[in-house]
């Protein structure tokens, strides 16, 4: 049986590219050629990547136009998660959330509601796990009402609701919102530009890797802000088009996922349209390699990462890369102005 990367994406489904949809210059040199989707292989074509010239940020031409993208998603981690189930994954699940209740001081369930004496047992899972970006954010700020824009099977939306937020997610995959839905969660689903009808009702708003996925990445930063109660924050997580990782693996950095990745803007770029939109920057989160074992997974074409990439990226998190310039992603803490910066 052929693969979908066998294929071609079909000619009427593309669109082309003229200008960069960060900062609208034509100017551009070819990144990479033919990048197919070694990410979850499941998405027809091959594809050019550009970097522009003038803000420095990264962008496909020609790329997927709005009615047929949704061919490119149709075997993308959001629709598993709450969908599939099995003893192990119950009690590994279980595990994280006894890790995270620990971490945020709260009761993430279902969880194992271990002993506090036995909380050591705890440190290799918070190593290998961490704490998913803004959830930190959620537990210390004082709560009221939260927005997940691009929320998936809705994990992060459940975990605000427990933390005391009024919760609710926005998500575009049928199949994810139907997953979220069946736990009982507040899941809309549509496109980011059904946060019209919500004007200034948010205290908060997450919008984790979604930018690098919309054909108006511009239009979505407004809507967002339109979105949030002045003095609200919006918790922002995407890749870095100068991430030191994608220089070091080039076309088989995981950052690029094409096509479902459009665009990946540069980080003063993005900071300059957080401005214009009318955001301030209040933290930025520091990270080094995230992505590194799944870029080398890429590398060799598999389909899962082994122990050898795990290897490969831990080796790699203690060279200068990790610490350099240009972490892999941009991961922002913003406040909406009361006046958009002129």
């Amino acid at each position: 049986m052929s693969s979908p990367l066998d294929q071609a994406w079909p000619e009427e489904g593309l669109e082309r590219v003229e200008a960069c949809p960060y900062c609208g210059s034509d100017q551009r040199t070819l990144a990479y050629k033919d990048v197919q989707d070694w990410s979850f292989f499941c998405a027809p074509g091959k594809w050019d990547y550009w970097d522009c010239a003038n803000c420095q940020s990264l962008y496909l031409d020609p790329r997927p136009t709005r009615s047929t993208i949704g061919t490119a998603y149709a075997k993308y981690y959001t629709h598993s998660s709450a969908e599939s189930f099995s003893f192990l994954n119950m009690i590994k699940d279980r595990m994280k959330n006894e890790w995270w209740s620990h971490r945020l001081n709260a009761d993430i369930e279902p969880r194992l509601h271990l002993p506090k004496l036995l909380n050591g047992v705890l440190a290799p899972i918070g190593k290998r796990v961490g704490v998913p970006f803004g959830w930190i954010s959620l537990a210390n700020r004082p709560k009221g009402r939260f927005m997940d824009v691009g929320c998936g099977a809705g994990q992060t939306v459940g975990v605000a609701r427990q933390l005391g937020w009024d919760a609710m997610g926005l998500e575009i995959d049928p199949a994810a919102v139907r997953a979220a839905q069946r736990t009982g969660l507040n899941i809309l689903e549509g496109t980011y530009e059904l946060l019209t009808q919500y004007e200034q009702q948010f205290d908060c708003i997450m919008c984790s890797h979604v930018l690098e996925h919309v054909h108006d990445p511009r239009d979505l930063l407004v809507k967002l802000k339109t979105a949030i109660k002045p003095g609200g924050v919006l918790l922002l997580s995407l890749p870095n088009s100068l991430s030191a990782l994608r220089h070091h693996f080039g076309p088989n950095w995981r950052g690029l996922e094409a096509p479902r990745h459009l665009s990946i803007p540069s980080e003063q770029k993005l900071m300059q349209l957080l401005a214009e939109s009318g955001f301030s920057i209040k933290s930025m989160a520091d990270n080094g390699v995230e992505t590194a074992a799944e870029s080398y997974r890429i590398q060799r074409r598999g389909s899962v990462i082994n122990r050898l990439d795990i290897t490969m990226a831990r080796r790699l998190n203690i060279q200068p890369l990790a610490t350099g310039a240009g972490n892999d992603f941009i991961k922002l803490v913003c406040e909406a102005c009361t006046v958009t910066s002129a």
